[in-house]
């Protein structure tokens, strides 16, 4: 029973965290930051372009 209490309180301090993360805003100049990226060799960075999404263009 111990365990299960300690994992959902687990489970609800991970989503609090979560929640509280997505509604912070972005620091300013962030946006310069990404548009400035040579993209590194690390492609599991999310700025890297393998990692961007790609639109399709219908012709």
């Amino acid at each position: 029973m111990e365990a299960i209490l300690y994992l959902a309180a687990l489970g609800g301090f991970y989503g609090l965290v979560y929640f509280l993360n997505h509604k912070t805003p972005r620091p300013e100049g962030c946006e310069e930051i990404e548009a400035t990226c040579s993209s590194c060799s690390l492609g599991h960075c999310g700025n890297h372009p393998s990692q961007q999404i790609k639109e399709i263009k219908n012709a």
